[in-house]
C-alpha cells in the first residue's frame, strides 16, 4: 500500500501513445470534412513547447492554451466527471506521479507519493476514485486511489502489463489491456479486481495484432479501442459490444489511429493518428463520417479527451 498524502483540497510508450505505450466495417473517413459544428474543448499532450505539457484546444482547432505550463514533463491528462479538474501525470519532482489541476491549469496538487513511476489515471463517474497504473519495470500494475484519503488498493497482481484501466460509467467494473497472453487483449474486471475475464473479439483478433487503448462508450454497453497489426505497423479504431459482438471500423488504417475516446453524448471520437507521419488529433463521427483535423504542428499530439 502507498503512504498517502493528506490531500489540501479536494479540488484539487506505454507513457505517449503505443509507440511507448504510457502517457496509446470500413468507413470512408479519410476525406477531411469541412462541415461546421458547434464547438467543444479538448484536451491532450503535446511536446510543441520543448517539453511534454497539458493543452486545452477547441475542438475546431481554435484557443489553444498551455495549462500545464511548468519546465518538467507532464502527460496523460484525464478530465474529471464534472469537467472542472484534470487528473495527470507530471515527473518535476523526480519520479513520475499524479497531480490534479483545475480546468483552467491552476491549483496545481500532487495527489500521492510514490517511489514507482505512477501514470495513466482516469476518473470513476462520481469523482471519488482514480484508477491508474504503477511500473515496477517489467511489469505493471493497476491500482485505485480514493479521495477519501483512505490507503489506495492495488487490484492486480502479475508478472504482465496490465494498463489503461476505465471505470465502467456504473463504477462496477474496470475495462483494461494486458499482455498476459504474449499480446496486448481488452478485459473486464470487478471493481475489486475479481473476476478479471478477456472480451474475445473473434471477427478481429487474426493472432498478429494488438488490442490496445480500450474505453467505454457513456452508456456502458461498448467499447471504443485501436487494433494495431503488426504485420504492417498500421491501427484502425473499432467499436464493439461489450460481449465482443458487433465489431465496426470507424476509421481506416491508414498510420497508426490510437487513443479513442468518446464525447459525453457519444456522438464524437477524439483520437490521434499519424496519418500524417506526425501524430495530431482528430475527430470522427461515431458512425465513421465526418473526419476533422484538430491539431497542426511538427510535434507529437496525443492522449486526447473531452472538456465536456
Amino acid at each position: 500500500m502507498f503512504r498517502l498524502k493528506t490531500i489540501l483540497s479536494f479540488l484539487i510508450i506505454i507513457i505517449l501513445s503505443f509507440s511507448s505505450l504510457s502517457c496509446g466495417g470500413q468507413s470512408n473517413s479519410t476525406v477531411l470534412s469541412t462541415s461546421q459544428t458547434i464547438s467543444n474543448s479538448i484536451v491532450f499532450y503535446s511536446g510543441r513547447s520543448g517539453n511534454n505539457e497539458i493543452y486545452k484546444i477547441d475542438d475546431n482547432g481554435n484557443n489553444l492554451v498551455n495549462l500545464s505550463n511548468n519546465p518538467a514533463d507532464d502527460n496523460c491528462p484525464a478530465v474529471s466527471p464534472d469537467g472542472q479538474k484534470i487528473a495527470f501525470v507530471s515527473n518535476r519532482n523526480g519520479v513520475e506521479n499524479i497531480y490534479v489541476m483545475s480546468i483552467t491549469g491552476e491549483e496545481q496538487e500532487q495527489v500521492f507519493h510514490s517511489n514507482h513511476n505512477v501514470t495513466q489515471p482516469s476518473w470513476s463517474s462520481d469523482g471519488t476514485k482514480l484508477a491508474y497504473i504503477v511500473d515496477y519495470g517489467e511489469y505493471t500494475e493497476i491500482w485505485v486511489f480514493h479521495f477519501d484519503g483512505t490507503d489506495s488498493l492495488k487490484i492486480t497482481d502479475n508478472q504482465y502489463r496490465d494498463e489503461r484501466p476505465f471505470f465502467s460509467p456504473d463504477m462496477t467494473q474496470l475495462l483494461f489491456m494486458s499482455n498476459r497472453e504474449g499480446k496486448y487483449k481488452i478485459y473486464l474486471m470487478n471493481a475489486d479486481g475479481t473476476n478479471q475475464t478477456k472480451i474475445g473479439i473473434p471477427s478481429v483478433d487474426d493472432g498478429i495484432g494488438h488490442f490496445i487503448f480500450p474505453q467505454w462508450h457513456p452508456d456502458g454497453n461498448k467499447i471504443i479501442y485501436s487494433y494495431n497489426n503488426l504485420s504492417n505497423h498500421q491501427a484502425a479504431i473499432h467499436i464493439v459490444n461489450r460481449d465482443g459482438t458487433n465489431d465496426i471500423t470507424i476509421t481506416d488504417a491508414e498510420g497508426r489511429n490510437e487513443n479513442p475516446a468518446f464525447s459525453a453524448d457519444g456522438e464524437w471520437v477524439v483520437f490521434q493518428s499519424e496519418r500524417d507521419n506526425n501524430f495530431e488529433i482528430y475527430k470522427i463521427r461515431a458512425d465513421g463520417t465526418d473526419l476533422q483535423r484538430i491539431t497542426n504542428n511538427n510535434s507529437w499530439d496525443g492522449w486526447a479527451s473531452w472538456t465536456n
